[in-house]
């Protein structure tokens, strides 16, 4: 899965329960930072009694996203952000480039052009005169993860690193997985569901190489046809045809994706070499259900890495949580529409306690 001027300020009361201790004020304040010709619109959040001065930026996953990482109707980052402001802990969350408040061309933008965004933000808030910070902590969601890490192991200011459903391999080994995952309980053998996944390997790499780029393609057109006749109940002629012109259509769709900078120039970037330079403290956080960033292919590789590099980690998994951290039955996709748009037990506290314990 974004220099600068307030442009809108207003107050929020964060709510509590009767009997509890009253909740710390915070103010939630607009802003407009400019980078490098670009304007990266977001929202600082700041507690009046701050117990932690390091400021939180929060990086979303892949594809444009508004600072809010609003999936679903769920606005991830926005509960995150009022959560840590209840707890003394101020934050700042941003849209991507070309969403909100930003400009920019996300479609078209590296991860370089992204790290640099992010490095942007923290030298605004170095300089600035009033809500000035001069430590970080680094927070990515998904594909927001490896951003998160990759600007954290060459800069200085960040003091934490908090990795949420964060791929520690490359992402086109992510992509497999989920190309492969799609299939696995449809009536598709499994040969033609391997046959499909090297296709879409072997495009990814083409693209990459610049080299065989029509043969891949037509690979991918053919295993894909493959498949929608085999999950295609009608014989028709006039059926095959459409079947063979929508397997087309898709596999044109898919070299223009994967043609993409926001995704070519991260999917042969290995994130594990970024968390083996880390020096600061990691917090991991995995979804037992993530069908997206999957503990099993993730959360070794991460921990292998940390340890690797002497930093302090602490992981969890959340048993019965989804790559958004929702309470899930399966943890698919199709069910994001229809789950309750919060956080499974405890998700909250253990970022704010881990926060101030750090």
């Amino acid at each position: 899965m974004k220099p600068f001027k307030i442009l809108a300020f207003s107050f929020m009361t964060l709510g509590c329960l009767a009997g509890t201790k009253p909740p710390l004020e915070s103010q939630s304040i607009d802003l407009v930072i400019h980078i490098n010709g670009e304007r990266i619109g977001g929202t600082l959040t700041i507690p009046d009694n701050r117990k932690e001065k390091s400021l939180v930026i929060m990086s979303s996953g892949s594809g444009p996203q508004d600072r809010d990482e609003t999936l679903y109707d769920f606005k991830i980052f926005k509960v995150i952000a009022e959560h840590l402001a209840s707890k003394g802990i101020a934050s700042f969350r941003y849209d991507d480039r070309g969403v909100g408040g930003s400009t920019g061309d996300f479609a078209n933008s590296t991860m370089e052009d992204l790290s640099r965004d992010l490095e942007g933000i923290m030298d605004h808030f170095k300089s600035a005169k009033i809500h000035s910070f001069q430590d970080f902590i680094l927070f990515g969601h998904s594909q927001g993860g490896i951003l998160a890490a990759h600007v954290a192991e060459r800069n200085d200011a960040v003091k934490n690193v908090i990795l949420m459903g964060a791929p520690a391999v490359p992402l086109v080994e992510v992509v497999l997985y989920q190309v492969r995952h799609e299939y696995e309980q449809s009536k598709i053998s499994g040969s033609l569901i391997e046959a499909h996944v090297s296709a879409h390997n072997k495009l990814m790499r083409a693209i990459s190489d610049n080299q065989h780029i029509d043969q891949a393609h037509l690979l991918l057109s053919q295993t894909t046809e493959s498949i929608l006749l085999k999950l295609d109940s009608g014989e028709d002629e006039r059926d095959i045809q459409n079947i063979r012109q929508q397997a087309g259509a898709r596999a044109d769709q898919l070299q223009i994706v994967y043609g993409l900078p926001s995704l070519a120039s991260f999917l042969y970037h290995d994130p594990s070499k970024d968390y083996e330079r880390l020096k600061v403290p990691v917090l991991g956080l995995f979804g037992g259900l993530d069908s997206q960033v999957p503990i099993y292919q993730n959360k070794d590789r991460m921990e292998n890495a940390l340890l690797k590099s002497g930093a302090a980690y602490h992981l969890i998994t959340f048993d019965k949580a989804n790559h958004f951290f929702q309470e899930a039955t399966t943890g698919n996709s199709e069910e994001y529409p229809m789950l309750a748009k919060k956080f499974v037990d405890n998700f909250l506290d253990e970022i704010s306690n881990w926060i101030l314990a750090n």
